[in-house]
């Protein structure tokens, strides 16, 4: 399988698609997640361990692990370079978003605007990921498209 069979097989079983890395020899002890996961490795190596069996995946190598499965994670001397799927049985909630926020890199900021707010149409250098808390967000394209969020996970 390779990544775009692997990508299309999650959007068709519902997954959400990921892209990411991780540092090298970066570790993670015994732990599970509120999801099933699967990862396809696209470059460097990543050692999962269950049940004190470790597997390593390399390049165009997939792992699956259902949710509430313990996990260690130990990423080889490179790093590793990976799309994943992340699919939830239950309702996202403000701290699982949190935490796939930090595992995935980025800085977890809190904030809001008052009713009526507006900017100018402009442009990011970075991905930006949106929990709506409370009223609705709506946000504008270059395209012209617009995505209408209320109390769910947007991400753009």
């Amino acid at each position: 399988m390779d990544r775009l069979e692997f990508e299309a097989e999650l959007r068709r079983e519902g997954y959400s698609v990921v892209n990411a890395s991780l540092t090298p020899n970066m570790r993670v002890g015994n732990h599970s997640h509120d999801f099933d996961a699967k990862l396809f490795v696209l470059g460097g190596e990543i050692t999962i361990t269950r049940d004190n069996k470790p597997e390593t995946f390399r390049a165009g190598q997939y792992c699956e692990v259902p949710a509430n499965t313990m996990h260690a994670e130990h990423v080889g001397p490179e790093g590793v370079a990976y799309v994943s799927g992340r699919r939830r049985n239950g309702r996202l909630t403000r701290e699982a978003f949190e935490n796939d926020l930090r595992r995935e890199g980025f800085e977890v900021v809190h904030g809001g605007q008052q009713p009526g707010f507006a900017e100018d149409m402009h442009a990011h250098d970075y991905d930006v990921r949106i929990m709506v808390l409370g009223g609705e967000i709506t946000v504008c394209r270059n395209d012209g498209s617009e995505t209408r969020c209320r109390l769910h996970r947007w991400q753009g």
